[in-house]
């Protein structure tokens, strides 16, 4: 009897068991495919017509089958195609591995940026030096580069003078780094140095429309009849100024400062405190 039992509550809980499969919702019960892996290189070729990606890694590279559905996000296209894709381009590709066959369904750029003080631009030569810790890098400039000002603004290049600060879009092609993109987002205002700390690292300009406060970045530069490397001592009240410039929280931080044509001869201070004395002040050392 116990075993006649035992045999229709099997009977019972397979046909539960299949009931519930049946039940479920397709796909639910299969058995997951593989993973999907990301590989970050540089594209070494595209085959467009084989749709063939190399990428090169570290030290390898890999050979990806782009699938049909590959979906395709470059800098200025988040919707491209495979035509996007060129050597030298820093990429993250989706993929997965079948039977030993890399399949990738998503190619993504990345950005392959840099920060710097530029220390020439040669419109002739199509060439941009930056440099960035304390190094000096050149780049190749791209048929078609954009200069991009503070808030979204395009610039030209006019805009790119010795000693502004920059953040350079590349990408690394054989042969040298090529420069896409040039980024100069500071904000300019152009006025009459009115006083200057030393010690504190501020200054004061005076414009038609009013006046502002500057602190000094560390490595501010200074820009001398159009020569880069000059010293703060250097400045003396009076002298026109164009200040490239970051607002950060209500704070004006200067990281460029230049001389414009035709300074004016300097003016002498007329206070060394902030609420004024009758003693003249020494040019570029003037306090508020």
């Amino acid at each position: 009897m116990k075993t006649k039992a035992l045999r229709n509550w099997t009977v019972i809980g397979l046909s539960v068991l299949t009931a519930s499969a049946s039940n479920a919702p397709a796909g639910q019960a299969a058995t997951a495919g593989p993973d999907e892996k990301s590989y970050t290189g540089t594209v070494a070729s595209v085959d467009t017509s084989e749709h063939i990606l190399r990428v090169n890694g570290v030290f390898l590279h890999k050979d990806f089958n782009l699938g049909s559905s590959c979906a395709y996000s470059v800098l200025d296209n988040p919707a491209g195609t495979i035509r996007d894709l060129h050597p030298g381009q820093k990429v993250t590709v989706r993929y997965l591995k079948s039977e030993g066959v890399l399949v990738a369904d998503r190619v993504e750029q990345q950005p392959l940026r840099v920060e710097g003080t530029v220390e020439a631009m040669d419109v002739k030569d199509h060439t941009l030096t930056v440099r960035h810790d304390g190094l000096d890098r050149t780049y190749q400039l791209a048929d078609g580069y954009k200069i991009m000002l503070y808030d979204n603004r395009i610039g030209t290049s006019a805009d790119i003078q010795p000693g502004s600060r920059v953040t350079v879009t590349y990408e690394r092609p054989p042969g040298g780094d090529i420069a896409e993109q040039i980024a100069q987002t500071s904000q300019k205002f152009s006025g009459s140095l009115t006083a200057i700390d030393l010690t504190e690292r501020t200054l004061k300009a005076q414009a038609v429309f009013g006046g502002k406060k500057f602190n000094m970045a560390a490595d501010c530069t200074v820009v001398l009849n159009g020569k880069a490397g000059a010293n703060l001592r250097d400045l003396k009240l009076g002298d026109r100024l164009v200040l490239n410039y970051e607002d950060v929280n209500g704070i004006n931080i200067v990281n460029r400062i230049a001389t414009t044509v035709g300074t004016p001869e300097a003016m002498t201070a007329s206070s060394a405190s902030q609420h004024g004395s009758s003693t003249p002040a020494a040019p570029g050392y003037t306090s508020y």
